[in-house]
């Protein structure tokens, strides 16, 4: 029976066709929508998580937050190195690290910092966030370690030179200052995977700033004690005028209530368009089975059996349905795969591409009430005298 089901599906191909094709799309969709959302919550909160507190130059968080986390967009402007020292000395930090912006090589930013970053772990008894994979930190002025991007995209090795570039455009003025390549890191999953890091009193020199007076940071990475004292440094720079201090996870979930786009929003959305492509499965697949219905009556007085023509269709819409809702599922996970990839080299976001189990749903689910709608003609022909259909 189930070769025979087969063989039919080759029996009117344009018509088998269109119904796979549809029943391919009608899976995909749910299953792209599902992967592509969660996939960009989980990248940038993967972004976002090694940032408990931000602290900068007064003006906007969400910029604070975009150009600092995401390397995007411009600084709001530079505060005093001596906050850094302040932050320090409260008692109320595990650790501070300074990162000034303003220059990048071939558009890649440049991020002045401390070496101790590269020791900095998010989650303990974990490995560092910016851990090395090749080579070593920075040691002294005019030494560099790049992103693991940053190294495939520009084709930089350990060893090599290269000459930055004033401002976040690679058309801005050149730095008569080489650096040199010292330490690769390992991929980090996000868009800092993308930056070159240099010792802050090369940043200093670049701009004139060797003066300890005129020293500025564009930002502060700080991480409080706790939670007690998260809340303290916040409320201790609630009426600071010069300098303002972000939860940068907080901030991004403003950003999804803004937009609408919470994770609750896009389970709400992506249950109903799973609702709908299974809705739309049934009503294409009962129109087949009635558009069929002549074809089963001939069955029928030519003297086969109604569990056999009932067994017939099961299996012949059972298969049609698997192969469709299958190669559907592969139609969704392939189009956020591509997504995930246009979206890691326009925002430098990794997206999780990992399958989603609920995207797994759809192919049982297709299959079951596709078969089950039908069916529903032959069941019906059974309880009526065929001839009106021959």
């Amino acid at each position: 029976m189930i070769r025979l089901a087969f063989l039919s599906l080759f029996r009117r191909p344009l018509r088998q066709f269109l119904l796979f094709l549809l029943i391919a799309v009608t899976a995909a969709l749910p299953v792209f929508i599902l992967q592509t959302a969660g996939g960009l919550y989980g990248g940038i909160n993967r972004a976002v998580s090694p940032f408990p507190i931000l602290a900068g130059a007064r003006g906007s968080a969400y910029q604070l937050v975009l150009n600092t986390v995401f390397l995007r967009d411009r600084p709001i402007g530079n505060i005093p190195y001596g906050e850094m020292e302040k932050l320090e000395e409260s008692g109320r930090t595990q650790a501070v690290y300074p990162l000034a912006f303003g220059d990048n090589y071939r558009g890649f930013r440049i991020a002045g910092t401390d070496p101790s970053l590269f020791s900095y772990r998010p989650v303990k008894n974990k490995a560092p966030w910016l851990e090395i994979g090749e080579g070593q930190a920075f040691q002294e002025e005019g030494e560099a370690v790049i992103g693991s991007e940053t190294a495939r995209l520009t084709g930089l090795k350990i060893g090599d030179t290269f000459q930055s570039i004033h401002g976040s455009s690679s058309k801005g003025h050149a730095h008569n200052h080489p650096f040199r390549v010292t330490g690769i890191l390992k991929p980090v999953g996000g868009p800092y995977d993308t930056a070159i890091f240099i010792d802050m009193k090369d940043v200093w020199e670049a701009h004139g700033e060797n003066e300890e007076a005129r020293r500025e940071v564009t930002a502060l990475l700080v991480v409080p004690k706790g939670y007690k004292e998260a809340m303290e440094l916040l409320a201790s720079y609630q009426k600071n005028r010069d300098v303002q201090m972000v939860f940068p996870s907080q901030s991004v979930i403003s950003l999804y209530a803004m937009v609408g786009q919470t994770k609750h929003f896009w389970e709400i959305f992506v249950t109903a368009l799973l609702a709908m492509s299974l809705l739309i499965t049934l009503l294409v697949m009962y129109w087949s089975g009635l558009s069929r219905i002549g074809e089963l009556a001939l069955l029928e007085a030519l003297g086969a059996g109604k569990g056999k023509i009932r067994q017939f269709l099961l299996a012949e819409q059972g298969l049609l349905l698997l192969f469709g809702s299958s190669c559907g599922w592969l139609m969704g996970y392939g189009a956020s795969l591509l997504a995930a990839r246009m979206v890691s080299g326009a925002a430098a976001i990794t997206m999780t591409t990992s399958p989603d189990w609920r995207g797994f749903l759809m192919i049982p689910a297709v299959t079951l009430i596709g078969t089950a709608a039908g069916l529903l003609p032959a069941f019906l022909l059974g309880r009526k005298d065929v001839s009106p259909y021959l």
